[in-house]
């Protein structure tokens, strides 16, 4: 089956819409590529301090981003008829103006997946000059699009490495003194006793357990403990053999209300797995608690990949817009790791 393109993928109204602007209104190509530039260079740069401040903080993140972003929050909750996938991301609410101080103030965090500090903070007035142009519909400079370009291509190392050790796994001891280790390797949690078995033999998936260390974290010692650790993050992963999720129906599952979602930096969604994962600082009878209520959920929410409708197969694996931001697929926090090269992540 041939692959469309990009074009021949979006819907009707989407190809009038960039038709009208372009060929009726007078909007300059070069603003639609800087806009999409521009859309790389800041969603990445928020969800890198996003991962990295769970990783450190835990369910405690928020309260070190800043008030500004939770009070256009809360805000916007008046609106909640024109909610997008983002309402419930504070860092959505960040002025792009506080994010690059807010960046600097957590640099000992970000610095192994960035570039060199004293570069990107010197570009800062440019990019936000860029991005001021963006917003007040004027007409870019000549140069901006290479600007961009530019600070994407310094940022393709960092990247890199932001992305490959979030799914570089490390499995515990079985016999290690942790408490999810105990619940989810040697099985004494409840919820592990009646689904680790049942699920492999009704539903042929299997439960792995892992953890991933953040560039800036050590990771600890032989036989020290990964509950509690800082830059640590949980991750279960559920193998999936000829099944795959229904993505919006396990996000929206009431298993996850329970303490799953509170408590959950992504969930990262692949044709052969689904993986959840949560901060190793937080509390670890909570975090075994999530793990059980994941796997409750993913098990209520599989279908056969023969069920796809000839829509879906056609359809382009592009993240809906209806996703909440926290759910990771075909992005580089589910799919590049160490093997993935040569690979370039910005495509600049």
């Amino acid at each position: 089956m041939r692959a469309r393109s990009t074009w021949q993928r979006f819907s009707f109204s989407t190809k009038a819409a960039i038709d009208q602007a372009l060929y009726s209104s007078g909007m300059p190509e070069e603003t639609l590529a800087l806009y999409s530039r521009w859309w790389q260079l800041e969603t990445y740069l928020r969800s890198l301090i996003y991962v990295e401040l769970r990783a450190l903080h835990g369910i405690d993140w928020v309260n070190h981003i800043g008030q500004s972003a939770t009070t256009r929050q809360q805000r916007d909750e008046s609106l909640q008829y024109m909610a997008t996938a983002d309402w419930e991301d504070p860092l959505s609410y960040l002025d792009v103006g506080k994010l690059f101080p807010l960046l600097e103030a957590n640099w000992s965090l970000v610095e192994p997946t960035l570039m060199n500090k004293e570069v990107l903070m010197s570009r800062t007035s440019e990019l936000l000059a860029i991005r001021h142009r963006l917003g007040h519909l004027r007409r870019p400079h000549s140069d901006d699009l290479n600007r961009l370009e530019q600070t994407l291509r310094d940022l393709e190392k960092g990247a890199f490495t932001a992305y490959a050790s979030y799914n570089r796994d490390f499995y515990p001891d079985s016999n290690l003194a942790d408490p999810v280790v105990a619940a989810w390797v040697r099985g004494e949690h409840s919820t592990a006793q009646r689904l680790i078995q049942h699920a492999d033999r009704q539903y042929d998936v299997v439960f792995r357990l892992s953890y991933t260390v953040r560039p800036y974290a050590a990771a600890p010692a032989s036989g020290d403990p990964i509950s509690g650790s800082t830059g640590l993050l949980w991750k279960a992963t559920f193998h999936l053999r000829d099944r795959e999720p229904r993505p919006s129906a396990l996000w929206r599952d009431s298993y996850l209300n329970r303490n799953a979602r509170q408590l959950l930096v992504h969930m990262l969604l692949d044709s052969g797995w689904v993986a959840f994962t949560f901060p190793a600082v937080d509390d670890s009878n909570r975090v075994a608690d999530a793990i059980g209520e994941a796997f409750d959920a993913v098990l209520l929410n599989l279908r056969s990949r023969r069920e796809k409708s000839e829509r879906e197969l056609l359809e382009s694996p592009m993240r809906s817009i209806h996703l909440d931001p926290r759910i990771e697929m075909n992005s580089g926090w589910n799919i590049v790791d160490d093997t993935t090269v040569p690979i370039s992540i910005f495509g600049a």
